[in-house]
């Protein structure tokens, strides 16, 4: 089976600094963010987006719809492999049962989570980081800390398990790109609201290392600018919307300040920024060197909002849908 081309972009510089040292001797992951790496916890959600259908999931073992975002595998997925776990199971899919078993992480990622919580009363929900981290918390406090004999030994536990962190792109796309909707881009300027987004996603990961978390894998955002959704709403004259692509590289610039002042003041933590600068305009600039026979398979596809609504199915699974970087 063919793998995501931009997925494997994205980890193969982690696994050469990270991977395999300190990662080779984590025992659990846990992941946190939005539908690049939610493998089924809104499926469990009374509304919000989706992915329990096809084509989402055609190249997925057994070609089940099992709630990821994509036509395989996520990010997270490849951390597991290269982890030597088992694909780590979305908290909301599990029973009290399996909650209490469980000992190698939960992924409490979901589709358009964001780090600030603005969307109350819209149509759209999903868990922002905020809630994830209480669920983390409610998971350690209820079902891990079982497993333990001593208060030493959890902490052990969790300083070598790996804390894998992928949001804010939806606090862009669903906020920021869309004045008509919501408020972010009439109350903040394009640096204001990333150093609001960077302090709180901050704030974010303080708390879970108060909880015991102490190796971290936070991701910039990518290249927004460069997607077909951001495309259509900004209409740009060259291949990507370089003003987005701009808000966003100041977002990543903060972030890489306040993961370097995490490092320098919480004793025992390591934190390891996922880059993705560059990323998407090397793609679209070459992307037959990465495997990938176009760029769109636009009539799989329509857009709602942010969002990729599915249609025409027979056409994705005809074609390949991992052959094309924006077919979902």
């Amino acid at each position: 089976m063919e793998r995501s081309s931009m997925h494997l972009v994205f980890l193969s510089t982690l696994q050469c600094l990270f991977l395999s040292t300190i990662a080779s001797q984590a025992p659990a992951l846990y992941i946190f963010g939005d539908s690049v790496v939610d493998s089924g916890n809104n499926n469990h959600l009374r509304e919000g987006i989706k992915a329990n259908h096809p084509p989402y999931g055609i190249d997925f073992p057994h070609r089940v719809a099992s709630g990821r975002f994509t036509n395989g595998y996520t990010i997270a997925d490849f951390f597991d492999k290269w982890l030597g776990l088992p694909l780590t199971p979305p908290y909301y899919s599990t029973n009290e049962s399996v909650r209490h078993q469980t000992i190698k992480g939960f992924n409490y990622a979901s589709g358009s989570a964001e780090i600030l919580p603005e969307r109350e009363g819209t149509f759209a929900r999903s868990l922002d980081l905020k809630k994830q981290v209480k669920l983390f918390e409610e998971s350690i406090q209820r079902y891990v800390r079982l497993h333990f004999e001593s208060k030493d030994e959890l902490h052990k536990y969790l300083s070598k398990s790996i804390f894998l962190v992928i949001v804010g792109s939806d606090d862009y796309l669903d906020n920021y790109l869309q004045p008509k909707h919501y408020n972010s881009s009439k109350l903040r300027r394009t640096d204001k609201l990333a150093e609001v987004l960077t302090r709180e996603l901050a704030l974010r990961l303080k708390e879970l290392y108060n909880i015991g978390a102490r190796k971290f894998i936070v991701s910039e955002i990518s290249e927004l600018g460069c997607l077909p959704y951001v495309i259509n709403v900004v209409k740009p004259k060259t291949r990507c919307a370089t003003n987005v692509n701009n808000a966003v590289a100041i977002f990543n610039r903060k972030l890489g300040v306040q993961l370097h002042s995490l490092s320098s003041t919480l004793k025992g933590s390591t934190f390891v920024t996922a880059k993705f600068t560059g990323l998407w305009e090397e793609i679209l600039k070459h992307p037959k060197n990465y495997g990938i026979a176009s760029i769109f398979l636009h009539p799989c596809f329509f857009w709602y909002h942010a969002y990729i609504v599915l249609m025409n199915t027979n056409r994705c699974f005809v074609f390949g849908c991992t052959r094309y970087v924006f077919a979902p």
